[in-house]
């Protein structure tokens, strides 16, 4: 019997824990999991007021000062940050492998100038090869086929090139990235089961929602991009028909207040205020109990590479209302979910009506869901596909 190496593993990430996020949280767990049979370092810039060195659930954190912070402000929420000290840890520290995440950015590129230096392998981990939601600020919207006709610049068709594996979490990215190197593989978006198990309810008629009423859930950070308010659209179109249902928004509030703000206008204007619900950023542990309350969860989004909130929804047995923008797409109409034109109201409207008036088969759809994650998506799958590319970098690496 064969066992898997120890190896030292250094995880440079441009967010991380106790920041909530679907990355972020991902990433956390991926430590954790990690930590189990390797010593595991994970890099990321200091953006709230916390300790520069922490040990966390067996690995190590290490938040580095931002150039572009230099006076520390916190927290410090913009995307773009500069770490010199990333590259000079793995410069002079001893590591086997290096993964970054979630995006070419200067940090990574620092990191992977390091890693060519001293010889160790390193693994980009694509969340979001481009900037996404500053296209869609923009642009107006993400074009479908954006990564089709993206021509890499020189300096990126050489790291991508010569990076020694890339996971990506989108079919579209893969794509991309397989005209560049050879060494590219699907990274499913994995759920910890036992973080679903022993999940409570909710207080009764938490947040004014009467205990027996049809719940439509739209969780995550309310922004344009996530689409909120094309369900708060949808639902006012719904709602007439669909008495006892109620429109529940769950998610930090402080990327777009403006945003924010239109929601909440549009709910008073439709006089549906005591119909949907502004829950605000909460703990982990009570945005699932809401998924498990939920009889559908609306996933709206104008743009989103993975879905991994789809899976979470899964697990916790409650099928989606999903925009046809996540990629990639696992719902298939009417056996796991439905599905919607990518901002077409009119195509939400239709999907909600569905899903209300079939709610007697929620409950199948949710329990046909729930295999579905059990099968595909959980972290020692994720784990074992990463094991496996580590052994053959490092047996390359050696023999080089």
């Amino acid at each position: 019997m064969t066992t898997t190496p120890s190896r030292r593993i250094a995880l440079v990430t441009n967010r991380f824990h106790p920041e909530v996020g679907g990355a972020e949280t991902n990433i956390y767990f991926q430590a954790r999991e990690l930590s189990q049979k390797h010593r595991v370092t994970v890099f990321c810039p200091k953006r709230i007021d916390q300790p520069s060195k922490e040990t966390i659930d067996g690995f190590q954190l290490r938040r580095c000062f931002n150039l572009f912070n230099w006076r520390r402000r916190y927290p410090y929420l913009a995307a773009r940050t500069l770490c010199p000290r990333f590259a000079l840890q793995i410069l002079f520290g001893r590591y086997d492998i290096v993964q970054c995440f979630p995006a070419l950015n200067l940090n990574n590129l620092l990191v992977f100038l390091a890693c060519k230096l001293r010889g160790i392998p390193i693994l980009l981990c694509s969340f979001d090869y481009l900037d996404y939601a500053g296209i869609l600020a923009e642009q107006g919207c993400v074009p479908p086929d954006l990564l089709e006709k993206h021509r890499p610049k020189p300096w990126t068709r050489f790291v991508l090139s010569r990076v020694d594996h890339i996971f990506a979490i989108a079919h579209k990215e893969l794509a991309l990235f397989k005209r560049l190197n050879s060494n590219v593989s699907y990274s499913p978006v994995p759920v910890r089961l036992e973080e679903y198990e022993g999940i409570g309810d909710l207080p009764k008629n938490a947040l004014g929602v009467p205990s027996g009423a049809f719940v439509f859930l739209c969780l995550g950070r309310v922004s344009r991009v996530k689409g909120q308010d094309l369900a708060v659209e949808a639902f006012a179109k719904v709602a007439n028909e669909a008495k006892d249902a109620h429109l529940v928004i769950v998610g930090r509030q402080d990327y777009e207040p403006e945003f924010v703000e239109g929601l909440r206008k549009a709910a008073r204007r439709r006089g549906l205020e005591q119909r949907i619900h502004f829950a605000g950023e909460v703990e982990r542990t009570e945005a699932l109990a809401w998924l498990k309350r939920a009889d559908v969860h609306v996933i709206p989004v104008r743009f989103m590479n993975a879905g991994a909130v789809v899976v979470e929804s899964w697990v916790s047995g409650t099928p989606v209302v999903q925009s046809d923008a996540v990629d990639p797409n696992l719902v298939i109409e009417a056996e796991n979910g439905y599905l919607f034109a990518s901002e077409s109201i009119p195509g939400l409207v239709a999907a909600m009506r569905k899903a209300y008036r079939n709610r007697g088969r929620l409950r199948e759809l949710g329990e046909r869901d729930r295999k579905l994650v059990l099968e595909n998506f959980t972290y020692p799958r994720l784990i074992a596909l990463y094991e496996t590319v580590y052994e053959r970098v490092c047996v390359s690496g050696r023999k080089r």
